[in-house]
Parts: structure tokens; C-alpha cells; sequence
């Protein structure tokens, strides 16, 4: 099984906006979650090493701006960021835990 490390500070991070006309490149992944996964994690439990391993590793997504929402391209990176940061509500900082 092959783990992946997820330093604790970067789990529902706030992201930085790198600036006016700058992309925020970013790629996603997702990974299957089973219903014990999610029982212990009700539970308050340690979820262990096997969250985000290879075997539960679903899709990559990206890259893709996330602030203009726009899939990468040779053409949209030597483009400014039409996109903004601002419309994530104020103060949101993502998830609480």
C-alpha cells in the first residue's frame, strides 16, 4: 500500500491568492472514502495511514486556474487571470475542525 503524508496544516487550508491577473494553478484528486472511513471520522476516531493511498486514489483533475476556473493551456498561461479570490465569502476560511 503506498501512503501518501499529509502534513496536518494543509488540510482545509485557506489558499493564497497569488495576485491580480495571476492563475492559481492547482490539480485535484480524489479519493474513494468508504462508509467506515467516514463512521470513525464521525466519530472523532484516528483515521490511520489508508485515507489517501494509491489504492483509494479515484481521478486526477488539472491542472486548471482556480481562480478563472479555466483548464490549463499553453494559450490561457501566458494570459492574465481574468479570475478573483473575491468571491469566497468573507472570512471563509474552508471547513472548520
Amino acid at each position: 500500500m503506498t501512503q501518501v503524508p499529509v502534513p496536518a496544516p494543509k488540510i482545509s487550508a485557506q489558499l493564497t491568492d497569488p495576485g491580480p491577473g495571476e492563475h492559481l494553478w492547482t490539480i485535484l484528486t480524489m479519493h474513494r472514502v468508504s462508509d467506515d472511513m467516514i463512521r470513525r471520522l464521525n466519530r472523532g476516531e484516528d483515521l490511520g495511514t489508508g485515507l489517501l493511498d494509491h489504492e483509494s486514489l479515484l481521478t486526477l483533475e488539472g491542472p486548471g486556474c482556480f481562480k478563472c476556473e479555466q483548464p490549463y493551456s499553453r494559450y490561457l498561461a501566458h494570459r492574465k487571470c481574468t479570475g478573483t479570490m473575491a468571491l469566497l465569502p468573507p472570512g471563509d476560511e474552508g471547513p472548520q475542525r
